[in-house]
């Protein structure tokens, strides 16, 4: 499930997905071109969609990747702990610099 797609923009939010029953996690950065500076920050959240439309509180961080770890085409992997997720997203903590870009995805089962 692609997270986010080519972001570079401070606190850009990746889609959210909901992760319940799924404790096996491995999210999948990527980078394009060079990203020489900037931080994707993995994050989780629990909140009842029948209820609420969306959670618009702090969500809790769980991972992070330096955006200087996937420059020039390379792909990292974060396998999160084995664990009772709620919802799970990507957000861009500090701007990605260096001119290149970078993809979040997530496997989980």
């Amino acid at each position: 499930m692609p997270l986010l797609i080519d972001a570079i923009t401070d606190e850009t939010l990746g889609q959210r997905v909901d992760c319940s029953g799924r404790p096996n996690i491995v999210i999948y950065a990527k980078g394009t071109d060079t990203t020489s500076s900037g931080v994707i920050t993995i994050e989780e959240c629990d909140y009842n969609p029948a209820v609420e439309q969306d959670y618009t509180g702090t969500w809790s961080s769980i991972a992070t990747v330096n955006a200087s770890d996937v420059t020039g085409g390379a792909q990292k992997a974060v396998h999160l702990a084995l664990g009772a997720y709620g919802f799970v997203r990507a957000r861009i903590s500090t701007a990605i610099g260096g001119g290149g870009s970078v993809s979040v995805v997530l496997r989980a089962s």
